[in-house]
């Protein structure tokens, strides 16, 4: 029985000591891992986006898009380095944090870093002027918003309207083709060589790409906006703000066994009086403002716009499809774009309704490296019409005296393109080919201003257009 006392109380001995001596060691070792832990944390804060409180979480995410354009207007080609326009590189941070049960708060603040920009190039300038400034960035979105399981989402700040990207419903995400011409939409149209004795680059008119060439994406704004829960795949979406801005869409998305549907529609109002960046200054109206100057801008119009796409998903075959229509306004106004002394209606003139339909068809599926990602091809035809009437010929094109007038305007589009997803590096990396050609016809004679059913006039030759966008997007 001592015997046995002994040997418990021998091996007790021996087990306490063998704690006793793991824990001192293990004591003198975590020092030195909590110091050199928590100088590699210190390390990490100094290198890392971080958050000014525990109760909000953040995430910085973005993009890079740049290509290499190449473009022919007939008159001379060139090729520079430019953002890739429909999408330009940008970086944003959104911020979340839970309020209640069903309940959450947001925040989203989106900047774009302003380069050189493939929709303000052409044949004289291959840049912006801030395109090699340091600190330069754009406000994109600036904006929070509440949301509810049940109640749907409110948005209040600098953020899309309703029918912000409506145009965009592609089941394909293709981010070189889609219904925006936002590439080369600043290049002066030509005359062939030789029209009304003209050479070279005096062929060249005053009349840009995009006055006839219209981009019906509504404009992100400072806004209000309010957007229902999903119900069977639908979501309705209503905004106001600005002075005054206001539109409302629905939004559908649904997949029956192997086909993907998305698609929207849309209506927008926009009255808006505000500065663009090639506005005139005039004096301003009304008394007892001397001097001062105001900005002679002010946009009106009535917009409906809608989009929709399908894709066989085993396939990756899909089929896209959108169409437009502005309505104009006093005759001052010009929708989308900056209103200027070379792109203003003629004084007095209502704008016609303008209007643009547009079709890709491709396909979406594992084919070239089917073991980065998936490849894209595709091709595509857009269709504008009265884009560029009643305005000044002689201004715009040189033709005629001041009685002469734009009366009628049309542009074609046809386009071919890849793209190669790189999974591993969620990259893309795409080419993207369109030609252009345009109809615009005018009216030399008659009554200041002509009437509106005056005959079409004389058809005005100008030269087609090409362009070739070869580019990469990397995502962080």
């Amino acid at each position: 029985m001592n015997a046995c006392r002994a040997l418990v109380a021998a091996a007790t001995a021996v087990l306490l000591g063998t704690v006793a001596f793991g824990s001192a060691r293990a004591a003198d070792l975590g020092g030195d891992c909590c110091a050199d832990l928590e100088e590699r944390v210190a390390e990490l804060e100094a290198t890392t986006v971080t958050k000014g409180n525990r109760k909000v979480s953040l995430k910085l995410s973005g993009h890079v898009n740049k290509m290499l354009l190449y473009w022919d207007d007939g008159i001379n080609n060139d090729i520079y380095v430019t953002e890739g326009t429909q999408s330009e590189s940008r970086f944003r941070l959104t911020g979340s944090a839970p309020l209640a049960p069903g309940w959450s708060a947001g925040s989203i603040m989106e900047m774009e870093l302003v380069g050189s920009k493939a929709n303000n190039v052409d044949a004289r300038i291959d840049g912006t002027p801030t395109e090699n400034a340091d600190h330069i960035v754009r406000n994109r979105k600036a904006s929070f918003h509440i949301r509810n399981d049940r109640l749907g989402k409110l948005t209040v700040g600098r953020d899309s309207p309703a029918t912000d990207d409506l145009l965009l419903m592609d089941v394909s995400k293709n981010l070189i083709a889609d219904p925006r011409p936002k590439i080369g939409s600043d290049f002066h149209l030509a005359r062939p060589q030789g029209t009304l004795g003209c050479t070279g680059a005096a062929c060249r008119t005053a009349i840009n790409r995009d006055v006839i060439v219209g981009n019906l994406d509504t404009r992100r704004a400072d806004i209000i906006r309010y957007d229902t829960p999903s119900l069977f795949g639908m979501v309705i979406s209503v905004a106001w703000g600005e002075d005054d801005l206001a539109d409302i869409a629905i939004r559908y998305k649904k997949e029956w066994n192997s086909i993907r549907f998305l698609g929207g529609i849309g209506y927008a109002w926009d009255t808006d009086e505000r500065e663009g960046r090639t506005t005139r200054v005039i004096a301003c109206p009304g008394p007892g403002l001397g001097a001062r100057s105001c900005i002679d801008e002010r946009l009106d119009y009535e917009r409906l716009v809608a989009s929709a796409s399908a894709m066989h998903v085993p396939t990756g075959l899909y089929l896209f499809a959108a169409a437009g229509r502005d309505s104009f306004g006093v005759s001052n106004s010009q929708s989308h774009l900056r209103r200027s002394a070379f792109t203003a209606p003629i004084t007095g003139r209502q704008p016609e309704d303008a209007s643009m339909w547009y079709l890709q068809a491709g396909i979406k599926r594992p084919l070239l490296m089917p073991n980065l990602g998936a490849t894209t091809l595709y091709a595509e035809y857009e269709q504008w019409d009265d884009w560029g009437v009643r305005r000044d010929a002689s201004t715009l094109l040189g033709i005629g005296t001041g009685l002469s007038e734009i009366t009628d305007t049309s542009a074609d589009m046809w386009g071919l393109g890849f793209i190669q997803d790189i999974d591993p590096a969620a990259m893309q990396v795409y080419l993207g080919l369109r030609w252009y050609d345009f109809d615009v016809r005018v009216a030399t004679a008659g009554p200041a201003p002509l009437p509106d059913n005056a005959p079409a006039g004389a058809n005005v030759s100008l030269e087609d257009m090409f362009s070739a966008a070869f580019g990469a997007k990397l995502k962080f």
